[in-house]
């Protein structure tokens, strides 16, 4: 993911409309900034309230089980690599029952992607079991057996618009069975540890039994972008979400990181399908390697010819890098 601020940075709400010009061209003509978007998902998150009524309606919890806090959490996971990499998420809190949440918005499938699924499930379990220790205050040695190994339950969820992991229905589930259990219906998880919750967009419209609050969320994230109002039905926090997301009252900052963000990915798309192109006539499979680093250069050739700062256009191209995996 991109990492693209503080939680300061993206909490911010105007308390009165931004001029039109220090709005960024791109998106003078919406009300509302696209929640597919990486910078506007975590903007739109930073709000607790919010939150805490998406994940109640994602995880389908009942009034008794419902969610009634959180806490935000750095979302770089400290991870040890062969390399200068981590693993950024989009949204990563903790829930009063000691439970972590990671939710991610992939706009793009990849090489790879139920791999890297995988990953941050991993490494936020790994991080999840660094921050439960830390929390008890001991010496390793000190540890029972029962403190050292406890694990928390982790929620991945995957919303999706061109990305999948390879499931047709509108949502669909990941856990740990034995291979034994295959074909069970009533099989049971091995371990509650890990679960991973896929979500895709495009299916929603045909998608029965899903529960209404849930529809109304994934509607909003889907669709909030190219809408001019607010709908009437839109209640509680669905209707905070679209102020939260009002562009006349979004910083100015935030809107330019938007804004660059869908520029560079677009300018790389474009590249993409003329190198695919390029690609199938020569029978090569390099093409879409090639669009994506055009795409890259194109990006930062537009940046320097608006008088970009260098130290900006080094921003600008480690976001580049990250925007290559959405």
């Amino acid at each position: 993911m991109v990492r693209t601020g503080s939680h300061a940075d993206f909490g911010v709400i105007l308390n009165q409309d931004l001029p039109e010009q220090e709005i960024p061209e791109l998106l003078r003509h919406s009300t509302f900034l696209s929640a597919k978007e990486n910078t506007a998902f975590i903007r739109l998150f930073e709000s607790k309230e919010i939150l805490i009524d998406f994940l109640n309606a994602v995880l389908r919890l009942d009034e008794k089980d419902s969610i009634t806090d959180v806490e935000h959490m750095n979302r770089d996971l400290a991870v040890i690599y062969p390399s200068d990499d981590i693993v950024g998420v989009d949204v990563r809190a903790r829930i009063k029952n000691g439970e972590y949440i990671d939710v991610e918005m992939q706009r793009f499938g990849h090489t790879h992607f139920k791999d890297r699924v995988v990953l941050y499930g991993a490494v936020m379990a790994a991080e999840a079991h660094r921050e439960e220790l830390l929390s008890l205050k001991k010496r390793r040695r000190e540890l029972s057996l029962k403190e050292r190994y406890r694990m928390p339950k982790i929620y991945s969820i995957w919303i999706c618009e061109n990305a999948s992991d390879g499931n047709k229905d509108y949502r669909d589930s990941w856990g740990i069975y034995r291979k034994s259990d295959l074909g069970n219906k009533d099989a049971l998880p091995v371990s509650h540890v890990l679960n991973y919750i896929f979500i895709k967009l495009p299916k929603l419209k045909g998608a029965k039994d899903v529960p209404e609050r849930e529809r109304e969320w994934m509607d909003f994230i889907d669709n909030c972008g190219s809408r001019d109002e607010i709908p009437s039905t839109a209640q509680g926090a669905i209707r905070d979400a679209y102020e939260r997301l009002r562009i006349r009252r979004t910083p100015k900052e935030i809107l330019e990181r938007q804004a660059f963000s869908m520029m560079t990915q677009y300018d790389i798309d474009c590249c993409i399908d003329d190198a695919i192109n390029e690609g199938l006539k020569k029978g090569i499979e390099q093409g879409i390697e090639q669009g994506l680093e055009k795409g890259h250069a194109d990006g930062i050739q537009v940046m320097r010819s608006l008088g970009v700062s260098e130290d900006k256009i080094e921003e600008a191209k480690k976001m580049l890098e990250m925007l290559a995996d959405k």
